[in-house]
């Protein structure tokens, strides 16, 4: 059958094909196990290479932000650097004005929510500081104010604020308050302060003026508060210095007065609401009258004629005192050119007090001498007094400033003499041709003789060191009489003529009612 056939011709593999397909599967096997060792290889190295990425990225963002952090920490110290410069002094590293002010102004708003709460504000001015610096040096005065400011912070409580305002200014904000917190600490800080100071082997010493303000309910701002504790403290610095003084409405209305004052005298400089009024001297001895004292007066538009006493100290504290006194000299000058013509007065002397503020300032000294050169009469006729203020501070400046004047041409005269404690220095080495003697010593010579040897003795000295005697303030013929039997050379007052205008008109036609 044809099946049979195919069955008959069917073989059984050959061993060797089976032994090739085992070699080959064996192979086959081999390459796939070498391919899983190198896959795994592979793997390994991919993983290892990615740790090591990931690794040097960690480490980068690490440092990346170590960096980060280092610099954000720098800006917050630069913040808080540029913040502490901004509210501290930088000499003393107190709180400035601007932290001060902002602490204060915290109070006042938690003042008025709790109206049992007391703050007091304590304005402190340092005597003296100026002389220090000027006379040691910025350096000196600047460990002069650090040394404050140590001295202050151990008389403050932990809950106060102390500050530095600028200068030698210091404020104090005392908080929670009970009824004599104020004076307590005030006392401690003037006993401190008074305590001497070693500044570079030299030995100084100074005060606290203080002015004390209670904080209540009808301040606004800051600004009233320090206001009127500055204005406390002025008045302490008037009264002696070294002492405390609370502040009340009156102080505030005499700041006020002043300020309207200080306006008005500008406005008279400008409208020349001045004029001088002329006190004759006279010889004591002859009777003849030698020459005037021009006497400055202030026509004020609403109270009237003002004397010095109503105005002059301030003009002085502001500085306006130059302006006012660069108008006397124009025209006492311009009264001299007019007295030239005058029969009688052609010779006579014009005398006026001026500040020292002349001699001590170098330019205000140069413009002094330029206005009085450039004026037409002869410098001999005027003659500049100078009272012994103006060399109290500052004694070779000023010694050197009337020689320049005497050089101009100008004659020199030490006025108010024996008001307090003269120096007999100004009788022989300062270039005064005149000695005035106060009106304040002359008074005491009409109940009592016992000056008058002194007015003999000085009349003697000026013989010898070329000065003449001039007594002011005559009020009674008893005590002219007096002055001329010591040897008085001249003198002047109500009893020998009351100060008055120079009647210029009719000088030529009339007894000259000079005054």
């Amino acid at each position: 059958m044809p099946t049979r056939s195919k069955n008959k011709e069917f073989t059984e593999p050959d061993c060797s094909d089976i032994q090739y397909l085992t070699i080959a599967l064996n192979l086959a096997n081999e390459s796939l196990i070498r391919a899983k060792e190198d896959n795994q290889a592979l793997k390994q190295e991919y993983l290892l290479t990615l740790d090591a990425l990931v690794t040097e990225k960690t480490q980068q963002l690490v440092t990346e932000n170590l960096i980060l952090h280092q610099k954000l920490s720098e800006k917050n110290k630069a913040d808080q650097q540029l913040y502490f410069d901004a509210h501290h002094d930088v000499l003393t590293k107190l709180p400035n004005r601007a932290m001060f002010s902002d602490r204060l102004g915290c109070a006042l708003r938690h003042l008025k929510r709790h109206q049992d709460q007391q703050y007091a504000v304590l304005f402190i001015d340092l005597d003296r500081f100026k002389l220090i610096n000027d006379t040691l040096g910025h350096h000196a005065g600047d460990i002069f104010l650090v040394e404050i400011a140590k001295r202050l912070s151990t008389c403050v409580r932990e809950n106060d604020v102390l500050a530095r305002l600028g200068g030698d200014e210091f404020v104090i904000l005392l908080d929670s308050l009970t009824s004599d917190d104020a004076e307590e600490v005030s006392n401690r800080i003037i006993n401190s302060i008074e305590q001497p100071y070693e500044i570079d082997t030299n030995t100084v010493y100074s005060s606290a003026s203080i002015g004390i303000a209670l904080c209540n309910r009808s301040y606004d701002s800051s600004v009233e508060v320090l206001r009127d504790a500055d204005a406390a403290m002025y008045q302490a610095k008037s009264l002696g210095r070294g002492r405390y003084v609370f502040y009340d409405e009156s102080m505030r209305e005499k700041l006020i007065a002043t300020m309207t004052l200080e306006q008005e005298l500008r406005v008279a400089i400008v409208e020349q609401q001045f004029e001088l009024h002329y006190q004759k001297i006279s010889d004591l001895n002859s009777g003849q009258v030698i020459g005037f004292e021009g006497l400055l007066r202030w026509n004020h538009p609403k109270k009237g004629l003002q004397t010095p006493s109503d105005f002059l100290y301030l003009a002085e504290e502001t500085g306006i005192i130059l302006a006012i006194e660069t108008w006397v000299v124009e025209e006492v000058a311009r009264q001299l050119h007019l007295l030239q013509d005058d029969i009688q007065y052609q010779h006579a002397f014009i005398a006026i007090n001026l500040s020292g503020r002349h001699l001590t300032q170098t330019n205000q000294l140069h413009k002094l001498i330029t206005l009085i050169k450039s004026q037409s009469f002869d410098p001999q006729r005027l003659i500049l007094e100078f009272n012994e203020k103006a060399f109290i501070h500052h004694e070779e400046l000023a010694l050197k400033g009337l020689r320049k004047l005497k050089k101009a041409g100008v004659k020199l005269a030490l006025d108010d003499y024996a008001s307090g404690v003269s120096s007999f220095s100004f009788l022989h080495n300062y270039p005064f041709e005149f000695i005035k003697l106060d009106r304040g010593f002359i008074s005491t010579l009409q109940n009592s003789n016992r000056n008058l040897p002194l007015v003999k003795a000085l009349h003697d000295l000026g013989d010898k060191y070329g000065y003449r005697l001039v007594a002011e303030g005559i009020e009674t013929d008893a005590v002219m009489l007096k002055l001329h039997a010591a040897g008085c050379d001249f003198g002047q007052g109500y009893h020998i003529n009351k100060p008055e205008k120079i009647q210029i008109t009719t000088l030529k036609t009339q007894d000259k009612n000079c005054a």
